[in-house]
């Protein structure tokens, strides 16, 4: 028995999701209201012990089983649930390597540390009359005493060593405070604290810590901002601001806002848009979006009009091309990407008046700041317009130019409909004839090699998937687990997959696709960090599963090695078979939800009717449509079926 097998073996999930759920037995089932959202009408959330599963039938349209509502409810990671899940079942883990408990009491003490200093900074600034030119900044910033302590900040003496005395005093030694970042020392060995006379911002992990300070300068010294240097806890281009605070909101909605500043933030969650979270910087990495992405359906970028907001806005398309590689979109010559909707993240630019940033805005107008949100333009349409202004499109050598740049971004839009639309749209802006434009895009779209497709590899004498060979893996959790191993081993069939699905009329493949608990934390950690030889080693953040995870995935690669002899991502007899296979896994999900949904209806027979039979008749559509798709590709008579029949 596996471990995660074994801790569901000791739990019981009546008794897990009863603490917060006020359940009713009906039947061999238990009944309530979702927490995971609003309604007081009909209890639709249903648990069923035999399966010790768990599903919604209302707006969130979701189950899982103890992990997943564990997750769900307190916001963890898949690593973090099976460590509290763990301890609550009396099952220890499994011990980490000497090496790993080293960096973790090291990674432990320096928030020891950190911590302390934050109690230090916030004594500073409510009780010293050195720091009354804050207090005074703060209120003219219109921040509220509660918004002040609820993101912790404080206040740095100005003298040199304020800092290193108390700390000192307090056992900390001068080696820790560096490795912390709060001190500099001197190569003859003298001392002083590196943060003086600043208003203090802590800035902290997604599960809270303090890892790091973002100074303000309240005179007119230089720089504005001094943020701590990197250190073992604190890397500026894989943090966002806030994000602790904001988790929950962004995963209930699916919706983040970034901004650029600090008080842009706190303005925010103050006014009530707790979804708002910050990079350090005006330039986004792929590491800050990879924080977003689980759950994420849509991302609005919310910078300043001048050509630096608008730079950082590029910067920030090109990061998420790398972030999320699920994406079938290419990058442009000037690396502009397009987020699909479709294919799970729908990117959005809002752009601000003049001269206005969002914590004035916030503070004029909050309707004003939720008019823009919902208002943020689509990607495309940001692009086109921005690149329209780019160039002199009067001009032929403009408009060719122009050209050039958004053939590769409306060729990559997956959806033919929204394609179309953006073609007639640019065709318009250029006052070029439509039909030339669409013989461009459709000429691109041909000839494109397929997102990351690797040159060196050869299709010949490669052995073909053989239907024989797959349908004995097609029972319950093998066939997920097949698709999983195809899928770390080949990083493009995933793309390939989802714009299948799109083309089909399918929602992208899911983690809710996966029945089981821990392929759906496989299939998260592939979404989220790639490649398998990518995923983080344990202790690092955002994530410290990697070594439990891939020790997962590397036990179903070795079950399935002979299954996949001559496995080969670059043949497409391959990604066809990925794609029966993640249809047949969609299939098996919908079927269970048919079943859950039919146990609903005898436990609760008084469940309004119209509302059963819209809900049945939505999934008996949905599973027919997977089934006809799944059949037509083997029995199409064209070249790929015939050779993966042979």
């Amino acid at each position: 028995m596996s471990l995660i097998e074994e801790i569901k073996s000791r739990l019981d999930i009546v008794e897990i999701i009863g603490e917060s759920v006020q359940l009713r037995r009906s039947g061999k089932n238990y009944i309530g209201f979702c927490p995971f959202h609003h309604n007081v009408r009909t209890p639709a959330f249903v648990v069923f012990p035999d399966t010790q599963t768990w599903r919604c039938f209302g707006a969130c349209n979701t189950g899982g089983d103890i992990f997943q509502f564990v997750m769900r409810r307190d916001g963890l990671t898949f690593a973090e649930a099976l460590r509290v899940l763990a301890q609550r079942a009396g099952i220890p883990l499994e011990p980490r390597t000497p090496e790993a408990e080293a960096r973790e009491r090291e990674r432990a003490r320096l928030r020891e540390v950190l911590e302390a200093a934050t109690l230090f900074y916030q004594h500073q600034l409510r009780h010293t009359p050195e720091a009354e030119p804050a207090r005074a900044y703060l209120a003219a910033r219109g921040l509220t005493s509660e918004t002040i302590e609820r993101f912790g900040l404080g206040y740095s003496p100005s003298a040199w060593h304020a800092l290193i005395d108390s700390m000192l005093r307090r056992g900390f030694p001068m080696e820790e405070l560096q490795a912390a970042g709060l001190v500099v020392i001197r190569e003859d060995g003298t001392a002083f604290d590196r943060f003086r006379g600043r208003l203090m911002i802590p800035i902290r992990d997604p599960q809270g810590h303090v890892i790091g300070f973002g100074a303000r300068a309240l005179g007119g010294e230089e720089p504005k901002y001094l943020n701590s240097p990197q250190t073992l806890l604190f890397d500026k281009s894989a943090v966002l601001f806030a994000l602790d605070l904001a988790r929950a909101e962004i995963r209930r909605t699916g919706v983040a806002v970034i901004v650029e500043g600090y008080f842009d933030v706190m303005m925010a969650h103050q006014a009530g848009f707790t979804n708002v979270v910050a990079a350090l910087g005006t330039s986004l990495s792929e590491t800050q979006l990879r924080l977003l992405s689980r759950g994420l359906k849509r991302l609005v970028l919310a910078l300043d009009a001048d050509p630096a907001g608008m730079h950082a806005v590029l910067r920030g398309l090109a990061s998420a091309r790398e972030a999320f590689p699920e994406t079938t979109v290419e990058l442009g010559p000037r690396g502009l990407i397009h987020l699909s909707g479709q294919l799970g993240v729908d990117l959005r630019v809002l752009t601000l008046p003049e001269g206005v940033d969002p914590d004035e805005l916030i503070r004029r107008d909050p309707q004003e700041w939720i008019r823009a949100v919902e208002g943020a333009r689509p990607v495309i349409a940001f692009l086109l317009d921005y690149l329209a202004a780019q160039h002199r499109l009067e001009d032929p050598k403009g408009k060719a130019a122009f050209v050039r740049e958004i053939v590769p971004i409306l060729a990559a839009i997956p959806d033919p409909v929204e394609r179309d639309v953006y073609i007639q749209q640019a065709a318009r802006m250029a006052r070029l004839n439509e039909r030339v434009l669409l013989e461009q895009v459709t000429s691109h779209r041909m000839n494109r090699p397929r997102v990351g497709a690797r040159r060196d590899v050869s299709p010949r004498n490669v052995p073909s998937p053989s239907r024989k060979g797959a349908e004995a893996f097609e029972s319950g959790t093998e066939a997920e687990a097949t698709l999983l191993v195809m899928l770390g081993l080949g990083p493009d069939l995933l793309p390939y997959v989802n714009v299948r699905f799109a083309e089909l009329g399918l929602e992208p493949l899911s983690e809710e696709d996966f029945l089981d608990s821990a392929h759906r934390a496989l299939f998260r950690n592939l979404m989220e960090f790639g490649p398998v030889e990518d995923w983080p080693e344990e202790g690092t953040e955002p994530q410290r599963a990697g070594p439990l995870l891939r020790t997962l995935w590397m036990e179903r690669l070795r079950r399935r090695e002979a299954l996949l002899r001559g496995f080969d991502p670059e043949d497409e007899r391959w990604a066809e078979e990925a794609l029966r296979l993640a249809l047949w896994i969609r299939e098996q999900r919908l079927k269970e939800v048919l079943e859950d949904l039919q146990a609903l209806a005898e436990s609760v027979p008084d469940w309004p009717q119209d509302e059963f039979m819209a809900k049945w008749q939505a999934l008996a559509e949905a599973i027919n449509q997977a089934q006809r798709f799944r059949y037509r590709r083997w029995m199409m008579d064209d070249s790929l079926s015939a050779t993966a029949r042979r």
